[in-house]
């Protein structure tokens, strides 16, 4: 939503990031119902909403109209169109969306409304591209998370850190899903050392980094990095909400989380990121940051360590070997 608020303000408008010019564009259909506080992922060349707040049919746009949803929406770039796909189990929003291996999505966490007014979520489900059906599962989460960041480490296992209330927590949710025909995914979860400081409103990413001791351009550790967040800070006169721009890194062959700072903190804080990785090198620490789309829209695609978009771009070819990167409006917060 933009500056007029979530009733007021809400957006279904999408924009377009071009790595080659490094120029966000409009043009984008728009999603079929404007909303807040949902999940995104990618997952077989197209894109899918998930869940978030919107306001009820037909209704005025006040704060106390808004209801959170099951229903979600599929882009396809092809036909440079949105179209309802199979809904969720419960509605859910502050939610995280991740693709699992290149059929499945998880839905992690969320609550009744990203405000946090109502029960925090502990349950994932599982969307399956092909039978197109979303399936709730068992275990639940060791801790209800909402506005939580979570990664796959791999095509079985999920790390899930944060969420609101500026939990510390971490959790491995590890999955087994059998092939077509098989018996229902079963999961197990697996606990993680805690952050030194809960945070809530941040997002995850795996990329390879260089092992302790060594440096750049030598990347072979997988790591998930943990991007950005908030954290309350309560005192007997007010809260004070402080956002984050330290970089927490979880070593995914170890387990543990990394002591040095191979990454350095983010050129601002900032909370209620969009992160997505890229194509590219790994050569350099520094952040860059491509140009911003219009105001009112939260439109964060930080590209990392020595990443330049440019070079994404064949000059003699004159063509770009990589999609355009989309994003979806979600909440902005100051």
């Amino acid at each position: 939503y933009n500056e007029k608020g979530i009733a007021e303000g809400l957006l279904a408008t999408c924009d377009v990031f071009d790595p080659s010019s490094r120029k966000w564009t409009e043009g984008t259909a728009s999603l079929s119902r404007a909303r807040w506080g949902h999940g995104c992922a990618a997952l077989g060349g197209k894109v899918y909403v998930v869940g978030g707040c919107s306001l009820q049919p037909e209704a005025q746009a006040r704060e106390a109209f808004m209801v959170t949803l099951r229903c979600c929406e599929v882009y396809c770039p092809e036909e440079n169109r949105w179209t309802a796909c199979a809904p969720l189990q419960i509605a859910r929003s502050g939610s995280r969306v991740v693709a699992i291996g290149d059929r499945h999505l998880a839905a992690i966490g969320g609550c009744d409304d990203v405000f946090g007014r109502a029960e925090t979520q502990p349950t994932v489900e599982l969307f399956d591209a092909v039978s197109k059906t979303w399936q709730l599962l068992s275990p639940r989460l060791l801790n209800p998370r909402t506005t939580a960041a979570a990664v796959a480490l791999d095509d079985t296992r999920l790390l899930v850190i944060g969420g609101a209330p500026s939990n510390n927590t971490a959790e491995v949710y590890n999955l087994e899903i059998p092939g077509v025909g098989g018996s229902p995914p079963t999961s197990e979860i697996q606990e993680v050392a805690n952050l030194a400081e809960g945070r809530m409103g941040c997002q995850a990413a795996v990329l390879l980094l260089p092992a302790p001791g060594c440096s750049y351009p030598l990347v072979h550790k997988r790591s998930a990095v943990i991007i950005g967040g908030e954290r309350c800070e309560e005192s007997p006169d007010f809260a004070r909400i402080r956002q984050f721009d330290t970089v927490p890194i979880y070593d995914i062959e170890t387990g543990k989380w990394r002591q040095d700072e191979i990454v350095p903190p983010l050129p601002g804080a900032r909370t209620a990121v969009a992160v997505c990785v890229g194509m590219g090198r790994a050569d350099s620490p520094p952040w860059t940051a491509p140009a911003a789309s219009e105001p009112g829209h939260m439109r964060t695609t930080m590209v990392p360590y020595g990443m330049d978009p440019v070079d994404l771009f064949d000059s003699e070819s004159e063509e770009s070997d990589v999609e355009s990167l989309i994003t979806v409006p979600i909440h902005e917060e100051s």
